[in-house]
C-alpha cells in the first residue's frame, strides 16, 4: 500500500509535463501551499518532492523553489567507438544522438590537483597537478546531458593540449599523433551514485537524482600505461546500457544436451 507521500508524489506527477498544469521550467506551489492543499504535514510534502526529484521530474533551487524539468529522451550506450571525418573519435554516448552536440557554457582548460581515483590510475601521487579539460554538453535543444572532465597524465607536456581548440580530431589526435601514443586503447568503468553539489548545478538536476558515473581510461600503445582519463557524469534517467553477450568457448553451440535436462534458472 502506498504511503501518503508516495500518493501525493503520484498526484503531483500527473500535474507535471507538457500541456499540463505545471509545464517544464515552471515552479510548483510552495511547500506551505502544498501542505494546505493536500492537508498533510510539511514532512510529507518534503518526502513527496524528494521522490519527484529521484524520478528526474523536478529540482529544488534555493530562493526560486521547485522547478519542473524538461522531459528528455533516454539514450542507449553501446560499446563501440566510431570516427567522424570532421570531428575525430565519437564515443558511445555521443554516437547515440544524431547531429553535432552543443556546449553549455564554454570549454574549460586548466591545471589543478588530479582527483585521487584518477591519480591512482595514472600511478602518481595524490594531489599531483594535471591538465583538465572540462565541458558540459548535450544534443541540440536539450538540457545538459553530460559533464565530462578529461585528465591528461601529469607527465604529458605537448603544448597543444592546453589550448581550448586542439584542431581537427581534438585532443585524442594530439595524443595519438603529436605525442606518439597511438593507437590508444580504451577501457571503461561504470558506477552509480549521487551527484555532488557542483555536478547537480552544472547538469541542472536535483541532488536526489542518481547519476551514471563512468571513467574511460585511454592507454598508450607506446608505454602501455594510461595517458588520458575521461570522467563523465550523466543524469541516471537519461541513459541505459546495452551490450551483446558473447558465448564463451565452453558454451559453443550446438551443445550436448543434459540427461535429464536441468530446470532453467537465472544467475544473479
Amino acid at each position: 500500500m502506498a504511503t501518503k507521500s508516495e500518493e501525493i508524489a503520484g498526484l503531483l506527477a500527473e500535474r507535471i509535463g507538457l500541456g499540463r498544469e505545471f509545464p517544464p521550467d515552471s515552479t510548483l506551489p510552495s511547500y506551505d501551499e502544498l501542505t494546505s492543499e493536500y492537508e498533510v504535514s510539511r514532512l510529507t510534502i518534503v518526502r513527496a518532492i524528494e521522490q519527484l526529484s529521484r524520478r528526474g521530474l523536478v529540482r529544488t533551487v534555493k530562493k526560486t523553489g521547485v522547478i519542473v524539468l524538461q522531459p528528455v529522451e533516454r539514450r542507449t550506450v553501446r560499446d563501440v567507438v566510431r570516427r567522424s571525418p570532421s570531428s575525430g573519435y565519437v564515443f558511445p554516448v555521443a554516437a547515440a544522438a544524431a547531429g553535432a552536440w552543443v556546449l553549455h557554457g564554454r570549454l574549460e582548460v586548466d591545471r589543478r590537483p588530479v582527483p585521487d581515483e584518477i591519480a591512482d590510475w595514472f600511478g602518481v601521487e595524490h594531489a599531483t597537478e594535471g591538465l583538465r579539460r572540462r565541458r558540459v554538453s548535450s544534443p541540440p535543444e536539450e538540457p545538459p546531458f553530460q559533464l565530462a572532465d578529461t585528465w591528461v597524465h601529469p607527465e604529458e607536456s605537448v603544448p597543444e593540449l592546453a589550448h581550448a581548440d586542439t584542431g581537427p580530431g581534438g585532443y585524442l589526435d594530439v595524443l595519438e599523433q603529436s605525442a606518439g601514443h597511438g593507437p590508444l586503447a580504451w577501457e571503461r568503468f561504470l558506477q552509480v551514485d549521487l551527484p555532488t553539489g557542483e555536478e547537480a548545478r552544472l547538469l541542472q538536476i536535483s541532488r536526489q537524482l542518481p547519476v551514471w558515473r563512468q571513467y574511460t581510461v585511454g592507454t598508450s600503445a607506446r608505454t602501455g600505461h594510461p595517458v588520458e582519463i575521461t570522467a563523465v557524469v550523466i543524469p541516471g534517467e537519461r541513459v541505459q546500457y546495452a551490450t551483446k553477450l558473447r558465448r564463451d568457448a565452453s558454451a559453443r553451440w550446438p551443445v550436448e544436451p543434459f540427461a535429464p535436462a536441468p530446470q532453467s534458472f537465472d544467475v544473479g
